[in-house]
């Protein structure tokens, strides 16, 4: 909020900022002299972004969830949707996106009786009011979806690289790391976006998976220490990874013995298992597919059926097509 403004003159008391129950009336109380259009729309952006946000807010989805529990034991579906922002550039959309690969595959999983759908991050190019206004027109776009749980990615940010915030995201969705248990299962949702694993982010999720129950673990960016998935090839092999805490993560999944965890941040498909844990590389959500050393670059999301007896992973294509993950053993890249 523009700190030149008096914002009392105009009745409007900025500690509620920006609160949904603002609406459009507000902007008839404001002095049209006194600040000029571009102030005036963005004012107007910002009450219809906490307006359209309300229903998406994290904490919201997670209760429609458990309005339907699932009992332990009982089988169940989820859906994993990888990277879905458009591309920041008109040159790199040209040459390697695919227009509305997004919204159709978010349109398809609908038909796959899924419980909810996690998507992996980078939703939008850049973290700016005008991005998640589209995003959040998509989402909308369908009548009564499977409840919608982010990841926080890089793109989600304020800026895409190097240091930048995270407050859009919050204000639109809530909190960027949350855990919940179903189906005797337990999911948990980590915020490697600044492309590191923190001590105390260690401890949440070291603490999160001390439990009984099967556990499931989804970030954005994969740890470096894998290596095989990488932004490029040759020499900068792993450089698409987050480094710090890269080993502790791989330690900490074996140690638990988690039963799978699921990345973006790499416009691909792959499947990888290290120390008794599968990894699974899913980041084909409608992103540009650009050309970086990996074979299996292509639009898809995953359906997974979760049951007592593990996970089942399956991978529907954009163009139709559809496949189960082999088990153990097998790898992809």
């Amino acid at each position: 909020m523009p700190s030149s403004i008096d914002w009392f003159q105009y009745g409007v008391d900025p500690a509620c900022w920006p609160r949904p129950e603002l609406s459009e009336r507000l902007l008839d109380r404001v002095v049209y002299s006194d600040f000029h259009e571009t102030r005036r729309r963005r004012l107007s952006e910002r009450i219809r972004l906490a307006r359209l946000s309300a229903p998406w807010k994290t904490d919201g989805q997670l209760a429609r969830l458990a309005a339907s529990p699932r009992r332990p034991g009982e089988s169940f579906r989820f859906a994993v949707l990888g990277d879905a922002e458009p591309g920041r550039y008109w040159l790199t959309r040209a040459l390697f996106a695919v227009p509305g690969a997004f919204q159709a595959q978010w349109a398809d999983l609908q038909t796959r009786g899924v419980d909810f759908c996690v998507q992996l991050g980078d939703a939008v190019s850049r973290g700016s009011v005008r991005n998640y206004l589209r995003l959040l027109h998509d989402l909308s776009s369908l009548r009564d979806p499977a409840p919608y749980l982010p990841v926080l990615g890089n793109h989600d940010r304020r800026y895409p690289h190097g240091k930048a915030d995270c407050e859009l995201f919050r204000s639109v969705f809530g909190k960027t790391h949350y855990a919940f248990d179903r189906g005797g299962y337990r999911f948990a949702v980590l915020d490697t976006s600044a492309r590191r694993l923190t001590r105390r982010q260690f401890l949440w999720l070291e603490k999160v998976l001390d439990t009984d129950l099967r556990t499931v673990v989804f970030t954005h960016v994969p740890p470096a220490d894998l290596e095989v998935w990488k932004d490029f090839s040759g020499r900068w092999r792993g450089y698409g990874g987050f480094k710090e805490g890269s080993s502790e993560f791989l330690r900490l999944m074996s140690r638990r013995r988690v039963e799978r965890v699921y990345f973006g941040h790499i416009h691909a498909f792959g499947v990888r298992e290290e120390g008794g844990v599968r990894y699974v590389l899913t980041g084909g959500g409608g992103s540009p597919l650009y050309p970086m050393g990996l074979q299996d670059r292509f639009h898809h999301y995953l359906v997974v059926e979760a049951g007592p007896d593990g996970l089942q992973d399956t991978v529907h294509c954009a163009d139709g097509r559809s496949f189960v993950v082999p088990g153990r053993g097998f790898v992809s890249r």
